[in-house]
């Protein structure tokens, strides 16, 4: 019997759980118009590979616009890296549930100066930690907290996650060790993501604090209250506003530091050019040991043949969907190595 991640006692019986609550991953993933479960259209973007999904209840319209045809395997394959079973049991995922209602309705306040998102800071602090201890243990992220983190915020959320908000011993939270240590910073765009996309991204490098970007936040989370990572670390232009985001704790209400529009689509663009460079720089050596392997001179691809594959691959014939991917880039090599390697 597997076991629930969080009470570690009762079997994990929960089917489609969301590690990213829903009314988050709602407005980074479903497609236009719709806000229901099941609409999800998405990409996970590794060094190597862009490995897509789609929520059942996607038009099959839609589907034939982005991917063409697809082939039964697909179909069956297909998998929300964000949505999973057996992790949790009913139970536990209630208790997360709550605390996810509770927070909800704070997409709904905002202001132009450093505001109040009009929850207490202790119900800002336990969502956000089972925000990032749910996306840890998935480990689909690419980043991951230590194994003492994991477990010490395991521990909070199960000691103190009732079934009803108001049950929740809020002076025992305080006064467990390992939350005294925990603090967070928070940055957002208010509604940024009603006419822009968004995403979800763990910055691989940053751990003083860990830095998430979800949705049109902009989250700083710190063990031992340690965020000296921006001390020497550039946040995409956004240490600024940082260091005048306020530390959320025990506070009255949870602090939120606004950003406008412009700042937050220069965050995403030094994003998107960081993202660039680690695939192109994946995909020259992956080349460069073809190379090698198939007898070429000289210990690199040259590089007219490169852009050449680079143009093949990002041909405007192939739906979005079929691009930039695993099997794009070894057909792509293939199709242009073939006039060059007898």
């Amino acid at each position: 019997m597997k076991y629930c991640q969080l009470c570690r006692t009762n079997e994990a019986d929960k089917k489609g759980s969301h590690i990213v609550p829903h009314f988050l991953l709602k407005r980074i993933e479903n497609i236009e118009g719709k806000t229901s479960r099941d609409y999800e259209l998405g990409f996970v973007i590794q060094s190597f590979d862009t490995i897509p999904h789609f929520g059942r209840s996607v038009p099959v319209e839609k589907l034939d616009e982005v991917f063409g045809e697809l082939t039964e395997k697909e179909l069956a394959l297909n998998r929300h890296p964000l949505v999973v079973d057996n992790l949790f049991c009913k139970s536990c995922e209630e208790r997360l549930a709550k605390i996810e209602s509770e927070y909800a309705p704070t997409l709904q306040t905002y202001k132009k100066e450093t505001y109040s998102s009009g929850v207490p800071s202790e119900i800002g602090l336990l969502f956000w930690m089972s925000v990032i201890w749910r996306i840890s243990i998935n480990q689909k992220s690419g980043v991951q907290l230590t194994k003492s983190q994991n477990e010490g915020l395991r521990r909070i959320l199960n000691l103190t996650l009732r079934e009803k908000v108001s049950e929740i011993d809020f002076a025992n939270f305080r006064n467990l060790k390992e939350t005294k240590r925990i603090s967070y910073r928070l940055i957002r765009c208010p509604e940024y993501s009603a006419d822009n996309g968004t995403h979800m991204v763990w910055h691989p490098l940053l751990k003083h604090p860990y830095s998430l970007i979800i949705d049109e936040y902009l989250l700083f989370f710190a063990f031992k209250d340690n965020y000296n990572d921006f001390k020497r670390t550039s946040f995409f232009g956004m240490n600024k506003e940082i260091w005048e985001a306020p530390i959320n704790k025990f506070n009255e209400t949870e602090k939120i530091r606004p950003i406008n529009e412009e700042q937050l689509e220069q965050v995403n663009l030094e994003l998107i050019r960081e993202i660039k460079i680690a695939r192109v720089r994946t995909m020259n050596l992956f080349w460069d040991k073809l190379h090698v392997a198939i007898g070429g001179l000289g210990r690199s691809m040259p590089e007219r043949i490169k852009h050449e594959i680079f143009d093949e691959i990002a041909s405007e014939e192939k739906k979005m969907g079929r691009k930039y991917n695993l099997e794009d880039l070894k057909n792509s090599t293939y199709k242009v190595l073939r006039k060059y390697v007898g």
